[in-house]
């Protein structure tokens, strides 16, 4: 039993290092070279950001240095489209530590991004918390998490993939496809309409996102081929402001924005 129950547990804090977060929350951080960054901005920019937080500590390297050669391996055929966040994890660490810990890890300073991350700006708490060391990988406009390991050893390969995925996923703005979506009214109140055209029968799914990443509904249908209108209740429970609308059909992710206005 004694046995049993040490196998529950150890599976149970596995599963703690992956977190279910599907989409991040922004932040605005100045880097060691006193460069500022908009995690959203970036994103939006069709930039695929990995974030790498760190003590630094010598069990932090393996997936640290993981993620790095992770990114490098997209840089010729993908160049200046992934990028390498080195982060420390509370703030406590200086630019010189963090860039003396890569350098004898292998890690080339150059080709990375470091934040001391003073004040504590770029949070773990705000992508599942603490563990050293921490990967997140995250791309589109839609700012989805595509990997977020804890606590992880040797996971190079994971993050090749996830790396891979976001680059290959279609992420369209609006202004790519004015013939073939829109959204009225536009600032909506109650309710906001959707419309789209399908070419095939298929499962579609339409979400609606906060600024900073939060998923406030979501309507997901089978629909045949066809121009479609559907509308999406908002229930009047949604403060003023810019919010999102995105549509996945056919492979694709389409991102509109959209205001509010009461």
């Amino acid at each position: 039993m004694k046995k049993i129950l040490l196998s529950i547990c150890a599976f149970l804090l596995s599963a703690t290092l992956v977190f279910a977060q599907t989409t991040a929350t922004n932040f605005a951080a100045t880097d060691c070279n006193s460069n500022a960054h908009s995690l959203f901005t970036e994103l939006d920019n069709g930039k695929i950001i990995v974030l790498v937080w760190i003590m630094p500590c010598g069990t932090c390297i393996n997936d640290a240095l993981g993620a790095y050669n992770a990114v490098q391996s997209f840089a010729a055929a993908n160049p200046g489209k992934v990028l390498y966040y080195l982060i420390d994890d509370l703030g406590d660490a200086g630019c010189s530590t963090l860039s003396g810990w890569a350098t004898t890890n292998g890690i080339d300073v150059s080709k990375i991004t470091i934040f001391s991350n003073s004040g504590n700006t770029i949070k773990e708490s705000d992508f599942g918390g603490g563990g050293m060391p921490h990967v997140a990988i995250i791309g589109g406009i839609d700012h989805k998490i595509y990997l977020n390991i804890l606590d992880g050893s040797n996971n190079e390969t994971a993050f090749k993939n996830a790396i891979n995925s976001a680059i290959t996923t279609k992420v369209l703005p609006l202004e790519k496809k004015k013939a073939n979506i829109s959204v009225y009214p536009n600032p909506a109140k109650n309710n906001i309409s959707i419309h789209y055209r399908l070419d095939n029968e298929e499962e579609i799914e339409i979400s609606v996102f906060n600024t900073v990443g939060t998923e406030v509904t979501k309507v997901h249908m089978l629909q045949s081929a066809g121009q479609h209108q559907t509308n999406v209740n908002l229930n009047n429970a949604l403060s003023s402001g810019v919010y999102f609308m995105q549509l996945k059909k056919e492979g694709q992710t389409t991102v509109v924005k959209f205001e509010v206005a009461n």
